[in-house]
């Protein structure tokens, strides 16, 4: 794809959209927009021209959106100077925004109802990751009109942002929770519990679609998940299409010419079609990363033991620096003379010879 167009360069745009209220900045000629044009070029200003600050609230399949695409530093660069989740103990910070990142759940509209009861923050601006049901928008109503805080919440908005881009074209629905493969393939799996997965995965691929701004052409086999979850894709892309008064895919993305764009193609398989990935992978660096390294939403977190037998630091612990830069520099000459007197036994003219005779070791990994 091209640059600025991809599904992690839309969902960017639309976080930043989020973070500045929802409200979209005008760009210059010059500007490099993303692919909606929604992408703004910093945050919203006051009436003095100085930035609207803010606070940013989450749960835990917001923060994994956020961080998996932004990181602390573009977070302040839009005016957020404090995020915290949902269940944290949190203490007032009056008349500041707060902008609420959440799943439309009853216990994140709870605790929304009691930081707006509580004055923590106003206004409120909410923004759930996918389509708030029409059952919970109308307990929220019900409870924001018993609690007597409708005063403090500015806005409400569906974004449709439930799902995690690792990679520019890779994405992931976020369900390790909910163990999809073996809801969707156990014979214990009850009914009801099936039902939630598939509408967990559908709500996802139907944000994904809304992110993308084009409905694509479905195809999957017969039979099994990827029909049913491919079935209840296409009824909710026809319902909305034929029900909803703000059609979500109204503008239809043309080409140069000025015919429409090509439809992409959504091709939904059972897991089961390719089981060899899930226990053997690629001789690549990237999978030897994932198996060996504790990586999560494009971080690795590597556990370092401290060596308290350390000679250079025990030696060095209590001394000024330039006297340390010193004893670095003697070691290091130390350490020039040590490799002058091995290559001088052996023949060699640098230690970078001796290196090369490991080439052989090299081409048995490669050929591994």
């Amino acid at each position: 794809m091209a640059t600025g167009h991809s599904l992690r360069d839309r969902q960017i745009a639309s976080l930043k959209k989020i973070l500045n209220l929802n409200e979209t900045i005008s760009q210059d000629e010059n500007d490099d927009p993303h692919a909606n044009g929604l992408a703004p070029v910093g945050p919203i200003l006051n009436a003095d021209g100085d930035p609207v600050w803010k606070v940013l609230v989450f749960d835990d399949l917001g923060r994994d959106v956020i961080s998996s695409v932004l990181r602390v530093s573009d977070l302040r660069s839009m005016g957020v100077t404090m995020h915290m989740h949902i269940s944290a103990v949190r203490h007032p910070i009056p008349d500041v925004p707060v902008i609420y990142f959440v799943e439309p759940n009853a216990k994140s509209l709870q605790n929304i109802t009691t930081d707006l009861q509580k004055g923590l923050y106003s206004p409120a601006y909410i923004n759930f990751l996918s389509s708030i049901p029409r059952p919970l928008l109308e307990d929220f109503a019900a409870q924001t009109a018993t609690a007597g805080t409708a005063e403090h919440i500015a806005q409400l908005f569906d974004q449709y942002l439930n799902f995690v881009v690792a990679e520019p074209d890779l994405f992931s629905l976020g369900m390790q929770k909910e163990h999809t493969y073996w809801a969707l393939n156990s014979a214990k799996t009850k009914d009801e519990e099936l039902d939630y997965v598939v509408d967990r995965i559908v709500s996802g691929l139907f944000s994904v679609i809304v992110t993308m701004g084009i409905i694509p052409i479905i195809r999957c086999p017969k039979g099994a998940a990827a029909d049913m979850i491919a079935g209840k894709l296409d009824r909710k892309l026809r319902d909305h299409i034929l029900n909803s008064k703000d059609n979500l895919f109204n503008a239809r993305p043309t080409s140069s010419a000025g015919t429409p764009a090509s439809r992409p193609v959504l091709v939904i398989l059972d897991r089961n079609v390719d089981l060899n990935p899930m226990l053997s992978h690629s001789w690549t660096y990237q999978s030897l990363v994932h198996d060996v390294l504790n990586m999560k939403l494009n971080r690795i977190t590597i556990e370092t033991p401290v060596d308290e037998e350390n000679p250079a630091k025990g030696k060095n612990a209590a001394l000024p620096f330039p006297q340390v830069a010193e004893d670095i520099d003697a070691e290091l000459s130390r350490y020039k003379e040590d490799a002058a007197e091995i290559t001088k036994k052996t023949g060699a003219s640098s230690i970078e010879d001796l290196q090369n005779d490991t080439s052989a070791s090299a081409q048995h990994l490669k050929a591994a």
